[in-house]
């Protein structure tokens, strides 16, 4: 294979991607979900008790796309906002059961992609994984995508920074 084919796979592999993260998909529900819907699900999945403020900056959206999309996923009852006793000033979100039932759904849905890939890396030796791995690193490398970067700021090395940071969820998506 040509080093020049190997690089237009590599792009159409991203632009594949890329169109699979616009479709809309069930994770037996009633409702096909966004990758913004199921984004918004994982990360109140993950970060109890977080406040729309919270959930922007774990996302990398505006407090008001966030409100906007939590009044959507609530009229789908998936989530529900609810108040801390004492603080009547800011609303926090919570996943109902069919929101738990979503997120299970898509763990399920990237569990069996995940394995695929792993399997077909088990079959490579470990100087074809390490070449792969470069690849991706390059890649990643040349993304223009810096700021507080969950992955390009390397937080993995300092776990302090990681915790107090919390960002990005779309950066770290692997659940």
């Amino acid at each position: 294979m040509e080093r020049q084919s190997v690089t237009e796979k590599l792009y159409q592999t991203i632009n594949i991607i890329n169109c699979e993260s616009k479709i809309a998909k069930n994770y037996g529900t009633e409702h096909n979900l966004t990758t913004s819907d199921i984004s918004l699900l994982k990360c109140i999945q993950r970060n109890k008790n977080s406040k729309a403020g919270d959930l922007s900056q774990y996302l990398g959206m505006t407090n008001g796309a966030v409100t906007q999309l939590a009044k959507k996923l609530e009229k789908k009852e998936y989530l529900e906002p609810y108040r801390m006793s004492g603080n009547k000033k800011e609303v926090y979100y919570r996943l109902t059961e069919n929101g738990e039932r979503a997120c299970e759904g898509y763990d399920k849905y990237y569990d069996k992609i995940k394995n695929r890939i792993e399997s077909y890396i088990e079959t490579l030796n470990d100087e074809t994984v390490e070449k792969i791995t470069g690849l991706f690193d390059a890649v990643a490398n040349s993304a223009s995508v810096d700021k507080e970067c969950y992955i390009k700021c390397d937080y993995e090395a300092d776990e302090t920074k990681q915790e107090s940071i919390g960002r990005c969820e779309k950066c770290k998506r692997i659940y």
